[in-house]
Formats: structure tokens, sequence, C-alpha cells
């Protein structure tokens, strides 16, 4: 994990440690222990503050150390219900210790009576007396060497608890025994606040004459010492993304160049766009005329025109006579695009085809051929362009959209289709999920960032509010509304079918309970396990607005858009992310009509975190605020939803607790690499 060269002590093997020989080193090998770090990296899960007390002193649940003379010892009951009861006293009291695994216990040697021995443990209540089960003893008076802070460590499997605690301070001394090299400049210590790795090891396992400030900073690991674990981890990630940035460097890419970016727009699109587009597209635009590989990542919140960038994009590839690629996750996405990339692109002589996995044979075979003859056709598709099969003329400029729905090995898959000659495709990803900076920088540090942080004029506030009480009385009162009005809304659940596990309602019960209310042919099912044809069947009523009210799993969460859909109802929101829920809500309030989004919740609680996320949708709209909140409340790996994004998973690092290390440990590893940057002119 951290930043030291081969010939340092901490990388030196475990066996150079007392007590440790082939053997036992093959055994701490298996759980990941082969190296002098690999035990300073064993960092502690809490500190016990233990403090010499009186008997009378004791705290229930708080450890102590505590010098008593024994009374009397015997043993209790039998087999495997045997126990020790050891009476000790002070001047102020009498304490009971317990023993249950009493086979290798001495009476004659540990507890005469009589005997002074030094007591540490943790105290409980035990009728009018107190007691301490399991407690370790030593004979005298060793108190002084027991008290301060003490780190308390996780399990190793193969290892007890002391001969864990006595290899680490081996690590520990050996670490001393000779300099240590500090790879981290100093300025970069003095910006990110963290401490030298020495300095920082020996606080952790061995702190000592510590103020209470810096003893509550060591068991909530705010520390300085504790941060630096976390940069040298974030420094090591970033040292492999950055190597990969300078990796795609060397590459060469085709220059895509524009000759007039102000009327780009103006030539595509019958509205004028808005400054957060017209700045990110001189960004792009800049980025394509290079001979070296765009790598840019396109955030934007819903409906912030990220489309109508990717179509400038490709219009820009075409009319260099270069091929282009989208790639996105569903095919109720793909099919979206390729009409809308088709009305704008269509009237200035570019094709456009769809490649999805229904794609009829014959069609196949057809856009097979014509995407290794045509050499300004641009495909949209699924995972479907990354097939064996398919082979393309000169693909220049791949977009990907909802980035984070794919991993890398499929976007190295698309990638690959494009290399020819050395030459390597521009890479544009988009997502409509709004990532904190912290978060962007840790998946898509080899990325440039770009963002669209502006909606454009016209677009309706959605009115959110939080209806707790009975679904379905909830839902009969609103659908009843909707239909009034002749309006369409979409009903969003969480499970398809009812589950024996969760007490939740389903969309197939709830799809029912409607059509036998008001008829089959106002409402329709949609969820992800239906085949393509039917979703598209569905969608395409809805969007001739022939179906009033869509009951849905969050298959519709992503891409859909349907200007006419006015109300968005989402049941047991408290199951839901932040960003989820904003995903959901962002499907509706697209047209010129008053939007609204219902959050239905049975079990909300004042003060938890569920309240705390709907509330925070009922007082915002901003994108990027409620994600940022949401990886505050979920950490990294649920707010993404899944770990095929690729996030790393990381020991001592937290994205919410440690943001601010990010910039450091990227911005040191840019130094040690040598990257050549790209302009990053948008940041949040």
């Amino acid at each position: 994990m951290s930043l030291t060269p081969k010939s340092h002590p901490l990388a030196d093997p475990v066996t150079v440690l007392s007590g440790i020989g082939p053997k036992k080193a093959e055994v701490l090998a298996k759980t990941g222990i082969r190296l002098v770090r690999d035990f300073l990296n064993i960092l502690p899960r809490t500190y016990q503050d233990r403090q010499r007390k009186k008997i009378k002193e004791l705290e229930i649940g708080s450890p102590g150390i505590v010098l008593a003379h024994v009374l009397r010892a015997q043993f209790i009951g039998y087999g495997r219900f045997r126990r020790l009861e050891v009476l000790v006293k002070d001047d102020s009291g009498h304490l009971k210790l317990v023993f249950f695994n009493t086979q290798t216990i001495n009476l004659e040697q540990r507890f005469s009576p009589n005997n002074l021995i030094t007591i540490l443990g943790t105290a409980t209540a035990y009728g009018q007396l107190l007691q301490m089960p399991h407690p370790r003893t030593y004979n005298g008076d060793v108190a002084a060497t027991l008290e301060g802070l003490w780190p308390v460590y996780p399990e190793v499997k193969g290892i007890y608890p002391a001969e864990l605690s006595k290899f680490i301070q081996a690590a520990l001394q050996h670490m001393n025994a000779s300099p240590v090299l500090e790879m981290v400049p100093a300025q970069t210590l003095e910006g990110a606040r963290i401490w030298p790795l020495a300095q920082a090891y020996q606080a952790i396992h061995h702190p000592s004459g510590l103020i209470k400030s810096e003893i509550d900073a060591l068991i909530d690991q705010s520390h300085p010492a504790f941060r630096r674990m976390a940069f040298d981890e974030m420094l090591s990630l970033q040292l492999v993304i950055q190597r990969r940035r300078l990796q795609m460097s060397r590459h060469s890419s085709q220059v895509i160049e524009s000759e007039n970016i102000q009327n780009l727009f103006k030539t595509l699109l019958p509205f004028a766009p808005t400054t957060a587009q017209a700045r990110v597209l001189v960004e792009i635009s800049e980025a394509l005329s290079r001979s070296y590989p765009m790598m840019r990542l396109l955030q934007g919140d819903v409906g912030a025109g990220k489309t109508a960038i990717a179509a400038c994009g490709l219009f820009l590839a075409a009319k260099n006579k270069l091929q282009s690629a989208i790639m996105v996750p569903t095919e109720i996405l793909a099919k979206q695009h390729y009409q809308t990339l088709k009305k704008i692109l269509e009237p200035h002589g570019i094709k456009v085809v769809l490649l999805t996995g229904s794609t009829h044979k014959k069609e196949r075979e057809s856009i097979l051929n014509d995407l290794t003859k045509c050499p300004t056709l641009v495909a949209v598709g699924t995972h479907a362009l990354i097939t064996e099969d398919v082979c393309f003329k000169n693909l220049s400029l791949i977009i990907i959209d909802e980035q984070h729905r794919f991993g890398v090995e499929q976007r190295t898959a698309l990638l690959n289709k494009g290399k020819k000659d050395n030459l390597v495709p521009h890479i544009l990803a988009m997502t409509a999920t709004p990532i904190p900076r912290s978060l962007a920088l840790t998946l898509y540090g080899d990325f440039a960032i770009s963002i669209l942080d502006e909606l454009p004029p016209g677009r309706t506030p959605i009115v959110t509010r939080i209806l707790p009480g009975d679904p379905n009385h909830i839902i009969q009162m609103l659908a009843k509304k909707i239909l009034d009005k002749d309006e369409q809304g979409y009903i969003v659940y969480p499970l398809v079918e009812e589950s024996e596990k969760l007490d939740l309602q389903d969309a197939k019960r709830a799809f029912d309970m409607l059509a036998n209310l008001f008829g089959p042919v106002t409402v329709a099912l949609i969820h992800g396990r239906m085949k393509a044809k039917e979703k598209e069947e569905i969608m395409q009523r809805f969007v001739q607005a022939e179906v009033k009210l869509l009951i849905s799993t969050t298959v519709i969460e992503v891409g859909v858009d349907v200007p006419n859909a006015t109300n968005m109802i989402i049941v047991h929101a408290e199951r839901f992310g932040l960003s989820q829920l904003h995903q959901l809500r962002g499907r509706v309030g697209r047209g010129e009509k008053k939007s609204s989004c219902f959050l239905i919740t049975e079990k909300l609680q004042p003060g938890d975190d569920a309240y705390r996320r709907l509330s925070l949708m009922e007082k915002t709209s901003d994108g990027f605020l409620i994600a940022s909140e949401d990886l505050n409340i979920r950490g990294p790996g649920d707010f993404l939803g899944t770990r095929q994004s690729g996030l790393p998973l990381f020991r001592f690092c937290d994205l919410s607790k440690h943001a601010d290390l990010i910039e450091h440990a990227r911005n040191l590893a840019i130094s040690l690499t040598c990257v050549p940057q790209q302009n990053e002119q948008s940041s949040q």
C-alpha cells in the first residue's frame, strides 16, 4: 500500500522478525502478510484507553486496570459448564473474576490466597457484585506497563490476538532500527495534513503522551496518522490511473477538426445552446482536434442536454469522414437515441444505424456490411456493438452513455474495435448521474471532466411531496386524479412480484389492482424480465398516450423520454437511494405542463437516513447536491448501485471522509508519472 522502495526495511520479508520461521511465514502468507509493512498495515479497529482504577471506580463496559489481592479461588460446576471464580479485593471493594475455559489455569501459581495481582479487563454487573469475564491477569504490580492507549486489532486467521500484537510491535521496532526514507514530498505532507510514514505507523501502533483530543482522533480515525494510510492507498490507485492515462497518451488519434464551433448548434438544432453547453462543446471540440486521444467524462443532470452535445460530436466526426459509435446500456435507450440522432443527422447526409441484441438477422448483416464500408456512418447500439463479428472501417469517436453501467472490459472492447495502425478512437463517456468530484476522480481519474451544470430554459420545476401511509390507498387516489385530468404517470415499485423475504408492495399486484379498477387498456406493466420487443411495444403505447398509467420497476430509471408524462409516483421510496430517486424524478417535467413527484412510504421515522434522503428530495432538485449527500449517507458502493462500475475496494480510504486527499494524491501521481493533462475547465 505505502510508497516505499524495495530496499526499504518495510519491504523486508516477515522472517526478519523474531518468532517467525518458514512454517509461520507460510501460514501468514495465506492471509496476505508477507512483508514487514503488511503487519503495520493491519490497522486497529479501535483503541482501549486503559487507566488504573480502584474497584469502586470501574465503569460497566469500560476497560480498566485493577491492582488487588486474591481472597479465594474455586471451580464451580462440571463438564463443559465448569468455570473458575476468583474473588479479589482492594481497599475500595470486591470484584469477581470469571473464567470459563479453565483447562490451562494453574490455581496455585496464579490465584493463591493473598497473592497481589494486576487485572486488565472490562467490568460487567452481576447482582450486587461487579465481575470481569476472562480478564488478563499478571503476578505482582505491572500496572505501569499496561496503562495508556492500546490498539485493539481485528481478528487475523491463524494468529492469536496476543501474538498479532507482538508481531506488529516487532515490525515497528524493525522499522525504527533503520532510517526510513520518506517518499512523499514535504509540501504534499503539509498541504494534505498527513504525517510522514514512520511517524504515522508509530502513532497508530504505539501511541503515547497524547492529549484527549488526539486520543479521540485516533479512536475515530480522523488523526493525521490514519489520514496518511488513506492517502497512500489513494496514491497507489492514482498511480495506476495516471500510468493508464500515460499509456493512452502515447497513442495517436484521428484529428477531428471543427471550422466554426459557434455555428455548430445552429446548424444541427432548432434551439440555442445554454452557456454550459457552449462551454462544454468548446472543451470537447478542442480535445478532438488534437492528435492524441480525448478521454473525457461529460456529467450533466437529468435534462441538461447531453444528447445535443453527443450529436455535435458525432456530426463533427462524420464531416471529417470518420465513423463514430454510441453505446448505451438498454435497448429502450438505444432506440430512443437512434430516433433522436436520425432526426438530427440524416438531413445532413449522415447515415445512422441501430444495432441491438434483437436486431433481425438480415438487417444485422446489412448493418455489419455498412460498418466495414461507409466511412461516415454513426452506429447506435447496446452491448451488441462489441460482439466478435462487428468490424468498423475507421471508428474514430466512441460515446458511452450511462458510463457507470458498463465495466472497464466493455469499454476496452469497443475501444479495440477502433484500433488500427497505432490509432485509437477518442472517448466521450456520459452520465446523467451527477457524481461528486471525489468519486469522479477515483473512478475516472484518467478522464478529463466536463460538466453541464445548467438546465435549458422552459423546464418546469417538479413539485416533490412525501406521502406517508398505506400505498394501495394512496395509489388509487392519485391514479384517479391523474385520469380525471387526462394526464399520464409512472408508478414505480422496488419489486416485480411478491417476495416472501420482504414485506413490500410489488408491481404485478399493483397492475392487477389498477387494471381491475380502471381497465387494462389504460394501465400497463413494464419490467426488466420482459423481452425487448414487448417492452418496446408498451413504451410506444405510453408515448402515444394510449396507456395513461405505466406500472414499472426501475427499468425506466435511465433515458426514457415521454414529454406528456407529468406524474412520478415512487412506492416504498425509502428503499431507493437519493441518486436513484433523482433519476426517476427526472423522467417527468420534460414538457410544458406542471409535473409532480410523489414519494410514498409506510416506514418513515424522523432522524433516520431514509427521512434525510426523502426530505432532501422535497427541498432541492440540484443533482450534484443530492449526489454529494447520497455519497455521505450510503457510501460509494451503494451510491453507484453496482460493483461492475470498477470502484476499488478500499481498506483505509473513505471517500466521504477523505475526499480532500484525492486531489493531493492525484497531483503527486501526475508529477511522478509526468502525464500530459487534457484541458479541464469545468469543475464542481
